[in-house]
């Protein structure tokens, strides 16, 4: 085999492992967009889980007290739910959303999936 010959089957062997890892690379794009789109449902799944459950307690203090409750009696029935830490970590997650939108209008930036449907259209007006 001659040099010339040598160089053309490792250019041809460079050229088929580009290939190769060019078709791989796509591969884990498509994976790796699966697994985002995975991950959002999830979280959303996660929050429909939360404010399912925050409805559920609003209701119980109604079904349980209805009108007769007084303002101190609700108000103590309140600082115990809020104690929940599911209930603590929803609102973060609401507070963190609403500054990112907030801080989106702000910077004239488009907003990110998670913020309000009000918002998104309102940039799409402008």
């Amino acid at each position: 085999m001659t040099r010339e010959q040598k160089t053309d089957a490792l250019r041809a062997s460079i050229a088929k492992a580009q290939k190769k890892q060019r078709e791989l690379s796509a591969e884990v794009d498509k994976t790796e967009a699966k697994l985002a789109k995975l991950e959002k449902e999830l979280h959303a799944e996660l929050d429909k889980q939360k404010t399912q459950n925050c409805r559920k307690m609003g209701e119980l203090i109604y079904e349980k007290f209805g009108d007769d409750i007084t303002p101190s009696e609700f108000e103590e029935m309140i600082s115990f739910i809020f104690m929940n830490d599911e209930i603590r970590e929803y609102i973060e997650s609401e507070k963190k959303k609403r500054k990112a939108a907030e801080a989106a209008i702000v910077n004239d930036t488009e907003i990110c999936d998670s913020a309000p449907d009000k918002l998104s259209q309102k940039n799409e007006k402008s």
